[in-house]
This record gives C-alpha cells, sequence and structure tokens, in this order.
C-alpha cells in the first residue's frame, strides 16, 4: 500500500507544480485528505496510534464551519498545530457548538443547505455575542459581500484560499 500512496503522492505532485493557483490549491487538499484517509485506514500497514483530542487552555478555539468536509479537513489539519479546531458540518452544528462550548472565532462558511451561514450571524447578532467571525465563502458577488458586512464580521476570504492566507488572518485575530 506504501507503494499505492507514494504513486498518489507523485501524480499529484506533478499535477499541482502544471496546474494554476486554484487547480493546484484544490489538488493540494485533495491529496492531504488522501493521505490523512490512508493513515486513519491504516492502509500503509504502520502500527496505528490512539490520539485523544484534548483541549488546552493555552490554545485558543477555531470553530471551522462549512458543508465541504474537503474544506473543513484542510482547515483542521493547518490549525491544529496552533488551535484547537472544533468542526461543524453546517449552520445546525455550529449553533449547537456554539451554545454548549467557548469558542474564540468562528471561520463561517455563508452558502449552506438547512442553517446557512447567514442565520448563524443572525443567532450571534440576536444574541449579543462578541465571538469575531472570519467569512470564507466562495461566493464573493458585491450583494453577498454587503450583506456579510452588515454583522460585525471581520474579515473575508474567497474560496479557495492558501494556508498562509488561512493562518495570517486567524493570528491577527488571535494573536
Amino acid at each position: 500500500m506504501n507503494d499505492l500512496l507514494n504513486k498518489i503522492n507523485e501524480t499529484f505532485d506533478n499535477s499541482i507544480r502544471t496546474s494554476n493557483e486554484e487547480v493546484g490549491l484544490q489538488l493540494k487538499i485533495l491529496k492531504n485528505n488522501i493521505n490523512i484517509l490512508f493513515k486513519e485506514a491504516n492502509l500503509d500497514n504502520e502500527p496505528k496510534e490512539e490520539v485523544t483530542s484534548v483541549a488546552t487552555s493555552d490554545k485558543k478555539k477555531v470553530l471551522v464551519v462549512d458543508d465541504s468536509s474537503i474544506v473543513r479537513n484542510y482547515i483542521e489539519k493547518i490549525c491544529s498545530p496552533r488551535y484547537n479546531t472544533l468542526l461543524a458540518n453546517g449552520g445546525e452544528a455550529a449553533l449547537d457548538t456554539i451554545k454548549k462550548d467557548e469558542v474564540d472565532l468562528i471561520l463561517l462558511d455563508l452558502m449552506m443547505p438547512g442553517v446557512d451561514g447567514f442565520a448563524v450571524l443572525d443567532y450571534l447578532k440576536d444574541n449579543n455575542s462578541n465571538i469575531p467571525v472570519i467569512i470564507i465563502s466562495g461566493d464573493t458577488t458585491k450583494e453577498t459581500i454587503d450583506r456579510a458586512f452588515t454583522y460585525s464580521v471581520i474579515d473575508m476570504i474567497e474560496k479557495p484560499f492558501p494556508e498562509k492566507t488561512i493562518l495570517d488572518k486567524i493570528s491577527r485575530v488571535l494573536e
């Protein structure tokens, strides 16, 4: 299985080098997720370690709200060394988390089925929440941006985004 994973990684690396920035980023995210799946499924025949996720008091909590598991997993992978990362696959899960857990920052997608990002922003506004929110969205029409900034949103990042962009924006808020 290691040979298969190495071949997959080599193919992705070649594709990433020859693609435009947007496609390259999407391929990079997909490659990372494939590597994670191999490790989780223990397909690489290495001994599997038990990992217990324990929230430490010295790490800030970042709630990532997006209906795309690719985006959630990508952000979790790049943020987890510095922050406790909580994941919500939609607005309803985000509201449940906000109600029961203290969160230092929310990375929020706007366009999601069911309870969307605007409903989450409405909840935060109605409850006088002071949790900082950074929008992560592929919808960057003027109407969407104008509507988002009627709330106390501190920044907006257009999808797809490079690793450095997301880490820089988070660190400006939390550090």
